[in-house]
């Protein structure tokens, strides 16, 4: 194990994949880190940090996830899908039976200082935040059940796009709806419903049915995607680059200029009708659907583009391209990837 753990990346992926594992293309594992498992899956640019041991009977891994620095990961089975993340220095594992696993759907992100006890299932659904220093535990147990104390073992489950912030605990035989809120240090002792906000200890429902979300028009939503724009091009500045914003009816363009030659610009458009000249150097943000022949224009043309009201993205030419992403995805706003960046050589 430490043998393994001292290769370099190329070498131990080399190794694994002669004992059996399928690793796609620019994978990469880090130093002193380990994989122990009868089955290993893991997709393409996937990436493993320093000192991560996982041990499990099977590990598959999608495309692009990213396991942080000191993660120690113990379970019979781990799936984590498409874009998700687990940061540095989270644990997972404890009391084990047949059914222990840990199922995280895609575009998940789990924050730091988490501890996750899959004695019993634990499935994650698409899009949902565990916030730092929570807990999901599936069992609870010490003093002994003949003396008739509580012995509680239980799935957990958390429904696509939930959000857990700072340390929410979330106990057995919980299940956490679609879209539904959690505040912070909420210890949640029985399910909640989607789409509602649940606060304190126990975590008690204070409002459902979507009453705590705010219903924004289409002027409203443009307002705020053109508030997004101003502090991603205030960040691109503070990080060293050139911007120039311009703005029209419907219609924004940032130019961002690297070491004085243009780089890219975004274009962030209300609707695919905004959009007329285009070049590869172009990042095409739409707040609304496009259409099947403005993807297929835009396809043609190698243009990276971005259509929020679906959450679908498409790696066009431009190496640019993530750093809207990742930008966007601070307020929320997520994309699933259609296809892979061409400009990475395999």
């Amino acid at each position: 194990m430490l043998f393994i753990g001292m290769l370099p990346s190329w070498l131990k992926v080399r190794l694994y994949r002669l004992r059996g594992a399928r690793i796609g293309k620019r994978a990469r594992i880090g130093i002193f880190s380990v994989l122990l498992a009868t089955e290993i899956e893991i997709g393409d640019d996937c990436q493993i940090g320093f000192a991560t041991v996982i041990k499990a009977k099977k590990i598959a891994l999608g495309n692009r996830v990213r396991i942080g620095t000191l993660v120690a990961i113990d379970t019979n089975e781990l799936s984590v899908g498409h874009d998700s993340v687990i940061m540095e220095q989270n644990v997972v594992g404890g009391m084990r039976t047949p059914r222990s696993r840990l199922q995280i759907g895609s575009r998940v992100k789990i924050f730091p200082f988490c501890f996750i006890n899959p004695t019993e299932p634990i499935v994650i659904e698409d899009d949902v935040g565990i916030g730092g220093s929570n807990y999901l535990f599936t069992h609870g147990s010490w003093q002994s059940g003949l003396d008739g104390f509580p012995v509680v073992f239980g799935p957990i489950r958390i429904r696509k796009g939930a959000w857990l912030p700072w340390r929410v605990f979330v106990m057995p035989n919980v299940e956490i709806g679609t879209y539904a809120t959690l505040g912070a240090a909420s210890v949640v002792t029985r399910s909640i419903p989607g789409y509602s906000l649940a606060v304190g200890t126990p975590a008690k429902i204070i409002s459902e049915n979507k009453s705590h979300i705010r219903v924004l028009d289409e002027n409203q939503k443009w307002l705020y995607l053109a508030q997004i724009v101003e502090q991603f091009r205030e960040l691109l500045e503070f990080d060293g680059l050139t911007t120039h914003l311009t703005s029209g009816a419907g219609k924004l363009g940032l130019q961002v200029w690297e070491n004085e030659a243009l780089a890219g610009t975004y274009t962030f458009v209300d609707r695919d009708e905004q959009l007329d000249k285009l070049n590869s150097n172009d990042i095409i943000v739409s707040l609304y659907r496009l259409s099947i022949e403005t993807r297929e224009r835009l396809r043609i043309h190698s243009i990276s583009w971005f259509d929020i009201e679906t959450g679908v993205m498409e790696f066009g030419g431009h190496h640019l391209s993530h750093l809207v992403r990742d930008f966007l995805s601070r307020f929320g706003i997520r994309f699933a990837v259609e296809s892979d960046p061409p400009w990475i050589n395999n």
